[in-house]
């Protein structure tokens, strides 16, 4: 899933009343677990989310996208539950469904179960064609922060994207990838700059991808 809806696992955690928000982003390059979705390129990227008070959520985020060369954008679609336990810990399901306007072939959806407390959050993934290929795959991933001084957050994420073979299909590689980066927020502005790393071995005719790929990532988002 996206940082978008990551950090839909963190809000909803604490949420209690009807909410509806936003937010409009300017990247310096989309990067989705680690993979390069607009080729290394700025783009665009606008979210908007709903928050129910029974728990229920919903959103959808359009990115500026660019796979085999070809431009376009990215639709993803979420939505699911989210319930406070007796601890501090809350617990989530719901699914997504992302659809590349250029390339309907690539099209995939998932299902996604986690766990959040105030400053960290864990998701499971499992996504039967995943990127629209005959492949189910399953993807952990790690999200938190840790506040510094004047309104500055560390933030840190690390995800592994396991292929679970099947007959007629050779096994393939896990992928591993992870961003470490300094967030701040400016009233209803916010700015982060990550490094964002990821390798694994794992055919490119799936990923879209080389073997291994770093980058700085800069954004800006203006929430409402």
């Amino acid at each position: 899933m996206t940082a978008a809806a990551c950090a839909v696992l963190l809000l909803c955690a604490g949420t209690a009343a009807a909410q509806v928000g936003g937010n409009i982003a300017l990247l310096s390059d989309y990067r989705l677990r680690g993979v390069s979705m607009s080729d290394g390129r700025p783009v665009p990227q606008l979210t908007l989310n709903y928050d129910d008070p029974d728990s229920w959520y919903w959103g959808v985020q359009a990115s500026g996208a660019s796979l085999h060369e070809r431009g376009g954008t990215q639709l993803i679609a979420y939505a699911g539950m989210a319930r406070r336990l007796a601890s501090a810990w809350s617990w989530e399901a719901g699914a997504s469904r992302s659809v590349l306007t250029r390339d309907h072939g690539s099209d995939y959806g998932e299902w996604y179960a986690g766990l959040a407390a105030e400053r960290t959050g864990v998701r499971l993934y499992f996504a039967p064609h995943y990127f629209g290929r005959d492949v189910r795959t399953l993807y952990a991933e790690m999200n938190g922060f840790h506040p510094l001084q004047d309104g500055f957050k560390l933030v840190a994420h690390i995800g592994v994207l396991c292929p679970l073979s099947h007959a007629g299909m050779a096994a393939a590689s896990m992928r591993r990838d992870g961003s470490l980066g300094l967030a701040v927020a400016l009233g209803d502005w916010n700015a982060q700059l990550a490094w964002v790393a990821s390798s694994g071995g794992a055919p490119r005719s799936l990923y879209y991808v080389e073997a291994a790929s770093r980058a700085v990532v800069l954004s800006a988002a203006y929430s409402f």
